[in-house]
């Protein structure tokens, strides 16, 4: 059988207590790598970590939770030295955001800059400070959660694609100065992802079956197909891509009915 193997790596995943982040810590678990849960400082990630620790250390691998407002750059430093534990970060999953919903004339100011500080801010923050264990060692993958509606559109506010469209940005730019020093960034656009908030909309599982029948593909997508794309772009078996934006929509993007 076929296998991807992580064993060896260490994959800090943001915003990994909870959804496609605790989803992606499970996957790269089970190929062996080292996992650091990052989780922010709310009662709802503080006992989903309980639950989701346990799991990960079933597959016999090293685990670390810490807990940082990625927005926040003395936080993220501190992080990052937390990190050293495992010898540094080899895969960064940036994964944390929120999706604030107003209209652009309604938009308050912190609205936005809050957006832009976890998205945004965020990847900048993570991405120089895991670069020079990734440098020293000559090889290092990092991995951008976006949105298909960097493409489109839409994620309830102006605030939610414009900095994601940023974090894409930053990859284009990380391909182009590291690529050649053995690092690769790469962009995962998801859409139509069964979670907490597509429940917000869609509560029950007939609603969600329903609203499936709407893509091409038939049914709403999991929490799962975006981590096994992560898994598969932290892998080496992935090293000739770089600066890609790969789309896990079901074909929703271009083809919504």
């Amino acid at each position: 059988m076929f296998e991807i193997s992580l064993k060896g790596k260490t994959a800090l995943v943001t915003g990994g207590a909870r959804g496609i982040g605790a989803q992606i810590c499970k996957q790269m678990a089970k190929a062996g790598a080292r996992i650091i849960v990052n989780y922010y400082n709310c009662d709802a990630d503080r006992e989903a970590l309980k639950t989701l620790v346990p799991l990960l250390e079933e597959n016999g691998v090293e685990v670390l939770t810490c807990m940082a407002d990625v927005a926040n750059e003395d936080e993220v430093n501190a992080m990052m030295k937390e990190a050293e534990k495992f010898g540094g970060v080899d895969v960064l999953v940036h994964n944390a955001g929120i999706t604030p919903v107003a209209k652009i004339e309604e938009m308050s100011t912190e609205v936005w800059r809050r957006a832009m500080g976890v998205i945004l801010d965020g990847a900048f923050f993570l991405t120089r400070g895991a670069l020079p264990h990734m440098l020293e060692q000559g090889k290092g993958s990092f991995i951008m959660v976006t949105t298909n509606c960097t493409v489109n559109g839409g994620g309830g506010s102006a605030a939610y694609p414009a900095a994601k469209c940023g974090v894409e940005g930053l990859v284009k730019q990380l391909a182009y100065e590291y690529a050649g020093k053995g690092i690769r960034a790469n962009v995962i656009r998801p859409a139509v992802i069964d979670t907490d908030l597509l429940r917000q909309r869609y509560p029950s599982d007939e609603e969600i079956a329903e609203y499936g029948k709407r893509l091409p593909v038939g049914h709403v997508g999991t929490a799962e197909d975006i981590a096994n794309v992560a898994v598969f772009l932290a892998s080496d078996i992935s090293e000739y891509i770089c600066g890609e934006s790969i789309l896990v929509d079901g074909g929703r993007t271009y083809y919504k009915k």
